[in-house]
């Protein structure tokens, strides 16, 4: 492979001027997730189930239909002085079928991952740029797959930068949705009330985060030009949320061995609604967040969730509440229990809303068991109540999953679990009256990361 004549002369002339030359390579990672299986429906004649439930809500085990495919390499060159550097490449899967199919073909997958990390060359942290999943790391839900923060895109920033007592956090993130149908750079309207400018435009989102002891405070502002949708209407173009956590030695104050985290939300404009401490992803499309918002198949195109992720009124205003945390008795059996709610004023203008509200409130709990050194009992129990603008309808879910398991001291522990779930209001079984009705869903899965 040839390297630019004027690369190699930048890498020589820096060289001479600071004297010192990198090492060979420090050490290469390879760090991954993935969970994979196949769950049935009783009422679908045993096929592949649907999405029957919202796991973020109810709890995973048990209903999560797709798979999930990830692995992340890095690399890391030192100095002689320790300065060091460190590249991040990352592959994903990509695509529905990626996520469904049991084949052993191969499928579809793509870059998830691209940044760099230098260290060195400011006072303290970590100097980074490029493509990256950002803020989802440590504001996560295990028992739930609940990530109440994404600001995933593509930027730059500082991490880890001593100020005082305190941990700062700054960056700036781009962000934007990927439709092959649109053109990108459209610059006129097809017709009225079929516009086709604006529909993939670029989200500028600005966060800075500081941590205070057990305390973490996040502030995300957004702005995003000529925010259209198909019809030409125009909506929010700026918005800001803030996200305040703290972490809880105990579990809740109950002496033993436990532990807790509480979570206050608060959002406005492009902050509100799905975008609730996020940017521009597949997933904040997708996750809990304003019912106005999310997946309608009833609406058809217009109902498309990652098309509704940005359609928010300047004055749509959205606040959250998450409580988590893990209880271990001294019998080893174990309580992970998460409650969680998110309320929306909704503001007039939009002809979904009217001004109206909508809300949800959730609780689950996953207690685990254990029975030998290779195999423990885990199960799940979890509720959901909806209701927009006075229309209420709700959900509930349990799961036995025993599960084989072989863990290590670092913490890797891959599992083989089984899964049998009874849901008794399935998204996707209706009775004779099309109310959600019954459904007992059954398969397996692996599940491991590293």
């Amino acid at each position: 492979m040839k390297v630019s004549r004027l690369a190699l002369g930048v890498v020589a002339a820096l060289s001479i001027n600071t004297g010192v030359f990198a090492q060979e390579t420090e050490g290469f990672e390879f760090h991954g997730y993935f969970r994979t299986g196949v769950i049935t429906s009783a009422e679908n004649d045993f096929k592949r189930a649907n999405y029957a439930g919202q796991k973020e809500t109810l709890g995973r085990l048990g209903i999560e239909a797709d798979n999930d495919y990830k692995a992340n390499f890095a690399s890391t060159w030192v100095f002689e002085d320790e300065r060091s550097f460190k590249i991040h490449i990352g592959i994903s899967k990509i695509g529905k079928e990626s996520a469904l199919t049991s084949s052993a073909d191969a499928f579809d997958a793509g870059i998830s991952n691209a940044f760099i990390e230098l260290n060195g060359i400011t006072p303290s942290g970590t100097f980074w740029a490029g493509r990256r999943e950002y803020g989802k790391a440590d504001n996560y839900i295990f028992m739930t797959d609940f990530f109440y923060t994404d600001m995933s895109g593509t930027g730059i920033g500082i991490q880890g930068y001593e100020l005082g007592d305190s941990i700062v956090d700054l960056a700036y993130i781009g962000s934007d949705r990927v439709n092959e149908d649109v053109d990108r750079w459209a610059t006129s309207p097809a017709a009225v009330g079929n516009n086709a400018t604006n529909l993939n435009n670029l989200m500028h989102a600005l966060n800075i985060s500081s941590t205070f002891g057990n305390l973490k405070l996040s502030a995300l502002l957004k702005a995003m030009p000529d925010n259209w949708d198909t019809t030409g209407k125009e909506w929010a173009e700026t918005g800001y949320d803030l996200t305040a956590t703290y972490n809880l030695s105990s579990f809740f104050a109950i002496p033993g061995n436990g532990f807790s985290k509480i979570i206050v939300q608060g959002g406005k404009g492009l902050g509100a609604g799905n975008l609730l401490g996020g940017t521009i992803t597949d997933y904040n499309a997708y996750h809990p967040g304003s019912l106005a918002q999310g997946q309608h198949n009833d609406w058809g195109k217009a109902g498309e969730a990652s098309y509704l992720l940005t359609q928010l009124e300047e004055d749509d205003t959205s606040a959250r509440v998450l409580l988590w945390g893990g209880y271990t008795f001294d019998n080893g059996v174990s309580l992970f229990p998460s409650i969680q709610a998110q309320y929306n004023d909704m503001a007039t203008g939009d002809a979904r809303t009217d001004g109206g509200y909508n809300y949800w409130a959730s609780a689950m709990v996953r207690p685990t068991i254990p029975v030998s050194q290779h195999f423990y009992l885990q199960g799940e129990a979890g509720y959901v109540y909806n209701n927009w603008n006075g229309n209420s309808w709700k959900q509930t879910k349990y799961t036995v999953a025993p599960t084989f398991i072989l863990p290590t001291s670092l913490g890797v522990a891959p599992e083989i679990r089984l899964l049998a779930t009874y849901l008794p209001e399935s998204w996707t079984s209706k009775d004779s009256k099309g109310d959600a009705a019954s459904d007992f869903i059954v398969g397996f899965q692996a599940d491991v990361w590293w």
